[in-house]
């Protein structure tokens, strides 16, 4: 269950981090990858204003298969993710880009890996994680080419994470044709938190305590004509190390029936144990077109396969309607199919006689189906909502420019379900 929070906390974050692993679940792209933006060397008065976006991300879900009780147990889960992205304009050519902030979450099925499943029935296992990121982005003014560095980090009780990487982008002279190579190295921490029942035991065995993350991306983008626009992208991805999660627990078929007791659970559970080395590669598609003057059509199509065994097809529909000059909406609709993964198998389905040398109950590796449905709002009059004293600088006026909301539902065919709302409060200074 960790894991899996761990995943939704990045995810949930939608301006953070420039670059993001593809990774292999529906819930690992819960939040889609936004487009590229600026493409082309702006002028000098575009870079006048420091833009500051006040995120506040809301994430709230249930259901009944957390792998932290073997794939039986609650995985009610809450979390609140305030963040700060602040754009920095250097000179002409070059910004200065920041995030940061803290996610706040509770989970009832955390809890589990120091009690029984039946002692803790709500989401009263708190945590917090912090993160900051960083990036800089420069246009070259003889080709129009642009290069861009970040690195980041972020800390929990029990994870501690960093990474860098930078990308390259050749622009056609007429800006209509992009093509972006970029890379990412991600290093995780971990301390190995067991559940209680195996601690001290041969059973609490990990050999690792690091995951590393290495990816390569190529994506290509083209205006075809006034109302169409296309992105191509393809990504290798290489994990090594600690893959799995040291309090998750696997029950063979000769558990009985859910312990009860400490010492069933001592007997019975076993610790997940995953191949500590993994290739994913994600294939997309995005496709822009201008139905009219006040109406748009984003669509998304994804393809994705691992060396784990699962396969994946994900596409989504976007509508953004201009109502007015200030206000837009944005209805969207997400499918998402998965198969499973090799070594994925439900509560007291692995073979305790004949022990596979992998084996994980983790849903999120397990075959399902899943839709997301939501709608967004923004807010944005062409003079901005209001006008305040710069907190930065003396004699300077700041602005709040535009309101966002963005709300969806998402369900998932094992009887996962979930809300989120998410905040967005545009300043310029």
């Amino acid at each position: 269950m960790r894991m899996q929070l761990k995943t939704i906390l990045s995810l949930t974050l939608l301006l953070s981090v420039v670059f993001a692993v593809n990774a292999q679940t529906d819930k690992n792209s819960i939040d889609d990858k936004q487009e590229n933006s600026r493409k082309k060397v702006k002028s000098s008065e575009d870079y006048k204003e420091t833009e500051v976006d006040f995120l506040l991300n809301y994430y709230e879900q249930d259901g009944d298969h957390s792998p932290v009780t073997g794939g039986q147990g609650t995985e009610e889960l809450t979390n609140v993710a305030p963040s700060f992205v602040v754009h920095i304009p250097v000179d002409s050519l070059s910004s200065l880009d920041l995030n940061f902030g803290i996610d706040i979450y509770s989970s009832a099925s955390t809890d589990n890996i120091d009690y029984l499943q039946t002692h803790k029935t709500s989401a009263s296992s708190m945590d917090a994680r912090a993160h900051i990121n960083a990036s800089y982005s420069h246009t070259l003014a003889n080709s129009g080419n642009a290069y861009s560095v970040l690195a980041g980090f972020s800390q929990e009780f029990d994870v501690s994470s960093y990474h860098a990487g930078g990308s390259y982008t050749i622009n056609s002279k007429d800006q209509n044709r992009s093509l972006t190579i970029d890379g990412l190295y991600m290093s995780d921490k971990w301390k190995l938190l067991y559940p209680v029942e195996t601690r001290g035991t041969s059973k609490a065995d990990l050999k690792d305590d690091v995951r590393n993350t290495l990816k390569f991306g190529l994506s290509y983008s083209q205006v075809i004509n006034k109302r169409s626009q296309a992105l191509f992208s393809m990504e290798v991805v290489s994990q090594s190390g600690l893959l799995s999660t040291p309090f998750h627990r696997v029950f063979f078929d000769d558990t009985p029936n859910y312990p009860n007791t400490l010492a069933e659970l001592t007997q019975y559970s076993n610790v997940e144990k995953l191949d500590d080395s993994r290739i994913k590669i994600p294939i997309s598609i995005r496709w822009n077109y201008y139905l009219s003057d006040f109406i748009r059509l984003k669509t998304f199509y994804r393809y994705y396969s691992d060396s784990w065994g699962i396969s994946a097809h994900t596409a989504s529909i976007e509508l953004p309607m201009t109502v007015s000059p200030s206000f837009i909406v944005s209805p969207f609709f997400r499918y998402h199919n998965q198969t499973a993964a090799d070594d994925f198998y439900k509560f007291g389905k692995a073979s305790a006689s004949n022990t596979p040398e992998f084996y994980t109950s983790d849903y999120d590796l397990s075959d399902f189906n899943s839709y997301k449905v939501g709608i967004g709002f923004q807010y944005s009059p062409i003079m901005g909502i209001c006008n305040f004293k710069s907190p930065l600088r003396k004699n300077k006026t700041g602005q709040l420019k535009r309101i966002g909301l963005r709300t969806a539902y998402y369900d998932r065919s094992d009887g996962l379900n979930a809300w989120l709302v998410s905040l967005d409060f545009g300043f310029t200074f």
